[in-house]
């Protein structure tokens, strides 16, 4: 499996990274890759976001649509976002398994912190004492995976006020900063490296 850390980018150039990397996936022309980032501010739409999720959005900051599960999130600097492009098939995974597998990696992360977190019984990805912290959204086609998950380090949370996130009521969002001030993301991403190896 190979990895890549692709620094900060725009949302729609990774986009079209995984598509293309998603297609030689799926005819075994490439090994699995995950893919991390940092994305420039953007709004991306799942398959079951609603009008009401994003009536508030700033005109300045582009909104995607795209193919994954999931209403709308937000990407931005201080978050770190991770793209499997993996075949689940050959690794003996289930969807459902899968997207365990990607709440782990979050998790066993924030455990390295030192930071408690735990899956809610209704809803997908990661959450703390403080909000949800994790975000998963994937899209499977031919066995093969793409899209992914983010990890909120020390994004700016007024984005979020903008929009409902992943179609949530009740739930604040939060970030690792809110419990270690002034952690740098790369301490961060080290650690969800060595976890993704694990785990993945």
């Amino acid at each position: 499996m190979k990895i890549i850390d692709l620094g900060k980018t725009e949302y729609t150039q990774v986009l079209r990274l995984q598509k293309k990397l998603f297609e030689q996936k799926i005819k075994e022309e490439v090994e699995d890759t995950v893919l991390i980032t940092e994305h420039y501010p953007v709004y991306t739409t799942g398959k079951t976001t609603k009008p009401e999720h994003l009536s508030d959005i700033p005109p300045d900051i582009p909104v995607v649509p795209v193919e994954r599960g999931g209403s709308i999130t937000f990407h931005g600097t201080g978050q770190i976002v991770v793209y499997p492009i993996i075949n689940l098939q050959s690794r003996k995974l289930s969807v459902k398994n899968f997207v365990w597998g990607l709440e782990e990696i979050m998790m066993q992360t924030l455990h390295e912190l030192n930071i408690k977190s735990y899956r809610h019984d209704s809803y997908r990805g990661v959450f703390t004492e403080k909000g949800k912290i994790g975000f998963v959204g994937i899209k499977i086609s031919h066995f093969v995976s793409y899209h992914g998950f983010s990890l909120n380090v020390d994004v700016d949370k007024k984005f979020f006020r903008h929009i409902i996130p992943c179609g949530i009521t009740g739930i604040p969002v939060a970030n690792i900063s809110d419990f270690i001030p002034d952690i740098p993301i790369e301490t961060v991403k080290s650690i969800l490296i060595e976890k993704i190896k694990n785990i993945l």
